[in-house]
């Protein structure tokens, strides 16, 4: 059951009765969630690069326009996608940890849940 419930990519208690009241329901509704989450954070990532993108762009084919400027609207925009891609690193080693203390919940859960049931056949 467990490797199911951390495949879900929606978690929907009428659908799936079984899962509202499994032991791990919490850990296996927290993983879709960070699942979810990290989408966001992707599109979000993606987002902050294409501005960096039309920063550096602006700054690049305008050099001579903007001979001021240029110099440092290209050093901002450089800056900014390393930061941008720098955080998205940092997330994505934040959501192994969250995602590794979901299953290792979720197999301490489990564990439990058994236990008692197997006790009762004795």
């Amino acid at each position: 059951m467990m490797k199911d419930c951390f495949r879900q990519e929606f978690v929907d208690a009428q659908k799936y009765r079984e899962c509202a009241e499994c032991p791990i329901y919490d850990e296996c509704t927290r993983s879709v969630s960070l699942k979810n989450a990290r989408g966001a954070e992707t599109a979000g990532k993606w987002l902050g690069a294409a501005v960096a993108l039309v920063g550096l762009s602006v700054a690049i084919f305008n050099w001579g326009d903007m001979p001021h400027g240029a110099p440092w609207l290209l050093l901002v925009s450089a800056v900014y996608a390393l930061a941008v891609f720098r955080a998205a690193g940092e997330q994505k080693v934040r959501y192994g940890e969250f995602l590794d203390e979901a299953h290792a919940a979720a197999e301490a859960g489990g564990a439990k849940a058994q236990a008692p049931a197997a006790h009762g056949h004795h």
